[in-house]
């Protein structure tokens, strides 16, 4: 491939807005920008109209030709904000505008923290904070704590850091979102070799940011938080751990940021005679690296995002495949999903100044427009619609994607199609499934299971089948926020007491009233309507980083939300989840809670939940 190539696979709306911040040349500015429907026009992408696109590369061509070493200033706050709009081109929003600023990443560290009065070293080396887990979450906070000097120790259960990434290591496992949306904003142009990146890569990605910013000197791996206590006499908690050796110690800090995630804990289903199954069995976040499936009988329990994922590159090699499937799930295609990048596209990256940052910013506005199909149409609802108008027509066209891929058999197209509109539920990226569904050596199995047995499972319609090798696909236990850790606030106080009416709550997902300077990630009703992880835990760790700062500087000793602003802020949620069908009537999925109230989404549009957390409202704390 050549950089011409790479010319003609650009993105061509982004490297038009590059070349106009390098040239300044008015006639880029004035190029036309149209709606490209997606998915059948259930929704439009803003991209160059076709008669400018020979333009475009060759301008691009005749600058990557000239010699350059120069580096142009990046744009202020204001002309960036001119410049996305003109991608776009619509007016947007202050809070979206606030959002894909961050996003754009001009700055070093567009969510990074700093102090205003930085207090003296021996201030700073008094303080300890303590992290609980090292994932995506707690690597943010980590970077956070290491620029402002403030001491910190971050406990792992794990022997390394890196999460889920680190301990999910089935086959094919990858992310579902383009690699650079699903990226920190202060790691610059990483050279990623797949547009969507295998596991493998994530892994090496987060240890390559761990290693710059010398994480793993502060951590301590192959030991769990069992428990903290505050003390209030010294506004402290004294944190108790086990190491990997059965050893317990404690430790004191001043804060606790709790990043062990939603998606840490296997969930393990509940089927009669599962314990009486003597051949191999294990989670697919357990994976067994030594198992070799090839030539054996295998069953997935679940077909979900890691089930379905999975499964085609079990289905080439396994004699037998049986997939029990519960309840179907909608499953759309992504195009390139599995297509590299090459040297020359990352050439043009780093020879066209400013082209990474609207390529990435283009990948983040190309899946934003998907929160505004999960909102009910109350007038298209009354004409008998299910949802909108446009969640209607995307359903309309998941269904004609399953009757193409199952070529029509209706009986098929029946067992695969869900109960529930698109997007109810965590839509899947098909990797082969539907195709693999076809092959002569798996089968389907949609009549429930009734129990295991010494040599496989029945089946609720009687038939037993026999497996070498059983794989739980069932998800996580996303609920637990806390896993085992004992955590007591003031006067004791546990997540269980503040939790006892209808389940896990907190305030922007990160504080809970009687927890002073404790701080949660991915926690209630934490799961964003659009946008990357990566950026949403830089935004969770940047409030709660600020926060701490605030007390610091201010010679205090803790902050918590008032309990009247808890209440506040979790009335105006549970109201505001009552049009998403993200809400309570998402019954049976992940996404709502044993007592029907729906707890792991946020409802708003992700600018209005951004915006909320990009400046701490301090009417809402108590400072002491």
């Amino acid at each position: 491939m050549s950089l011409a190539d790479a010319v003609d696979r650009a993105d061509l709306n982004a490297l038009r807005l590059a070349l106009y911040q390098l040239t300044g040349d008015e006639d880029l500015a004035a190029m036309r920008t149209e709606g490209l429907p997606v998915w059948g026009g259930v929704f439009t992408l803003s991209v160059l109209a076709p008669e400018h696109h020979d333009e475009v590369k060759r301008r691009a061509l005749a600058y990557l030709e000239q010699p350059r070493n120069d580096q142009p200033p990046q744009p202020d706050r204001q002309e960036a904000e001119r410049l996305m709009q003109m991608f776009s081109g619509r007016a947007l929003t202050a809070n979206e505008l606030r959002f894909g600023y961050e996003e754009l990443a001009f700055d070093p560290h567009p969510r990074g923290v700093e102090w205003r009065n930085k207090p003296a070293e021996a201030t700073l080396s008094g303080l300890h904070a303590t992290i609980v887990g090292g994932g995506i979450s707690g690597m943010a906070v980590a970077v956070l704590l290491r620029h402002l000097g403030i001491p910190y120790t971050l406990i792992e259960r794990e022997p390394a850091l890196g999460g889920t990434w680190l301990v999910n290591k089935y086959p094919d496992c990858r992310v579902d979102i383009t690699s650079h949306l699903y990226q920190f904003k202060f790691v610059k142009k990483y050279p990623w070799s797949e547009h969507f990146a295998s596991a493998g890569e994530t892994l090496r990605y987060l240890e390559q940011v761990a290693e710059e910013y010398d994480i793993p000197s502060h951590s301590r791996f192959n030991a769990t938080v069992t428990g903290a206590r505050w003390d209030e006499a010294t506004a402290t908690w004294t944190v108790e751990v086990e190491g990997g050796d059965g050893q317990r110690s404690t430790h004191v800090s001043n804060f606790i940021f709790n990043a062990t995630g939603q998606f840490s804990t296997p969930k393990l289903p509940d089927i009669p005679g599962i314990a009486d199954y003597r051949g191999d069995i294990f989670h697919t976040a357990r994976w067994d690296t030594s198992c070799d499936f090839a030539g054996k009988r295998v069953a997935i329990i679940g077909n979900g995002a890691t089930g379905s994922q999975l499964m085609p590159r079990i289905a080439e090699a396994a004699s037998h495949l049986a997939v029990y499937q519960r309840t179907p799930q909608w499953i759309i295609p992504f195009e390139g999903y599995k297509e590299k990048l090459s040297f020359e596209d990352h050439e043009l990256a780093e020879r066209i100044p400013f082209y990474w940052n609207w390529y990435c910013y283009s990948a983040f506005v190309r899946t934003y427009q998907l929160q505004h199909l999960t909102v009910y149409d109350p007038e298209w609802r009354a004409k008998g619609g299910m949802v909108s108008e446009a969640n209607d027509r995307l359903r309309e066209v998941l269904l004609n994607y399953i009757r193409e891929k199952v070529g029509g058999d209706e009986e098929k197209v029946r067992l695969l199609t869900p109960p529930f509109p698109p997007l109810a539920r965590r839509m899947l990226v098909d990797n082969g499934w539907y195709d693999a569904l076809e092959r002569e050596n798996v089968e389907l199995v949609a009549t429930g299971i009734d129990r295991f047995t010494e040599r496989g499972i029945v089946s609720g319609d009687g038939i037993e089948r026999e497996f070498d090798l059983v794989v739980l696909a069932a998800g996580f236990e996303v609920q637990d926020y806390m896993g085992a850790i004992q955590y007591a606030g003031r006067g004791g106080a546990t997540p269980s007491d503040v939790w006892a009416k209808d389940g896990a709550r907190a305030y922007l997902s990160i504080l809970m009233p009687e927890f002073p300077n404790f701080f949660m990630f991915y926690g209630p009703n934490a799961q964003p309507r659009a946008g990357g992880h990566y950026s949403w835990a830089e935004a969770w760790a940047r409030y709660a980083v600020n926060l701490a700062v605030e007390v610091i500087e201010r010679g205090l000793s803790c902050v918590e939300v008032r309990q009247d602003a808890f209440e506040r802020y979790n009335e105006s949620l549970d109201e505001a989840a009552k049009i998403n069908l993200r809400g309570p009537e998402s019954k049976g999925s992940y996404y709502v809670n044993k007592f029907g109230r729906a707890s792991v989404n946020v409802p708003w549009l992700a600018e209005e939940w951004y915006a909320m957390l990009a400046e701490p409202n301090f009417d809402h704390l108590t400072f002491r």
